[in-house]
C-alpha cells in the first residue's frame, strides 16, 4: 500500500475529524480553556467523545476522580478494540505501542477493514502502514482542535449543532466497510440492534447494549453470518 493509498484511506476520516476536532476545540474555548490545554487533551488524551465529556466535568469543578470513572467508562469500548487485534498488534514492531494508544473507533475500523491488504507485507513494513494510519488520524484531531480553538477566540458565533458531525463520519466509515465485507446478514443485524437500542434502551446505556449484543453475535453466532 503506497503513501498515497493510506492518505486516500484516511480521507474519510480526515473529513471527520477536522470539523468535529474543530468543535471541540470551539467548546474548550468557550469554556475558558487555555490553548495549552486544549492542545495537549487532544494531543495526550485523544479520546474524542472523552475530551468533550472532559470539558463539561472541568467546567463543571468535577474532581479527579469523577473525572477518571467517566472516562474509563465511556473509552471502555477500547479494550475490545484491542483484543480484537491483539494477533495482529503483537506480530508488530515497537510503534505497536503508539498504535494501541490511537486506536480510536475510525482508526480500528480502518484497519480492520484492510487488514487484508496488510497480509502479505514484512513485520517492519506492516508496523509503518498502520502506524500511519494512526497517526494521521491523530494528526487531522489536532489539527481541527487548533483550528476551532482560534476560530472560536477570533470570531464568536452561535456554534449548536456542530457535534453532528460525528454521526456522519460513523456513517461514511459503516458504509466503507459494508463495501469491503458486503455481508448482507450483518447489515440487518447492525441496524436491528441500533434501532432497537435507539427507542428501548436509556441513552446511557446505548452504547454498551450494542457492544455487548455485537461481541454476543462473535461469539455465538460467527457460524451463522
Amino acid at each position: 500500500m503506497h503513501k498515497n493509498n493510506i492518505f486516500t484511506l484516511t480521507l474519510p476520516v480526515l473529513m471527520g475529524y477536522i470539523p468535529l476536532g474543530a468543535t471541540f476545540g470551539i467548546l474548550a474555548a468557550s469554556n475558558n480553556f487555555t490553548f495549552l490545554e486544549t492542545l495537549l487533551s487532544s494531543v495526550i488524551v485523544y479520546a474524542g467523545a472523552g475530551q468533550f465529556v472532559l470539558v463539561g466535568l472541568v467546567s463543571a469543578g468535577a474532581g479527579f476522580l469523577e473525572v477518571f470513572f467517566v472516562s474509563f467508562l465511556l473509552n471502555f469500548r477500547h479494550f475490545f478494540y484491542t483484543l480484537s487485534l491483539l494477533d495482529d498488534f503483537k506480530k508488530l514492531n515497537f510503534l505497536k505501542h503508539y498504535i494501541m494508544f490511537a486506536l480510536t473507533d475510525e482508526s480500528f475500523a480502518l484497519i480492520s477493514g484492510f487488514k487484508k491488504n496488510l497480509e502479505n507485507l514484512n513485520t517492519r513494513e506492516k508496523s509503518f502502514k498502520i502506524f500511519n494510519i494512526c497517526a494521521l488520524n491523530h494528526f487531522y484531531w489536532i489539527l481541527g482542535s487548533v483550528l476551532g480553538f482560534y476560530f472560536q477566540k477570533s470570531i464568536k458565533i452561535d456554534y449548536s449543532g456542530v457535534e453532528f458531525s460525528l454521526n456522519a463520519l460513523f456513517i461514511v466509515l459503516s458504509y466503507e466497510l459494508f463495501k469491503q465485507n458486503p455481508n448482507i446478514k450483518i447489515l440487518l443485524f447492525s441496524t436491528f440492534i441500533s434501532l432497537f437500542a435507539l427507542f428501548f434502551i436509556d441513552k446511557s446505556y446505548m452504547l454498551i447494549f450494542c457492544i455487548a449484543c455485537a461481541l454476543s453475535l462473535l461469539y455465538f453466532g460467527k457460524k451463522y453470518v
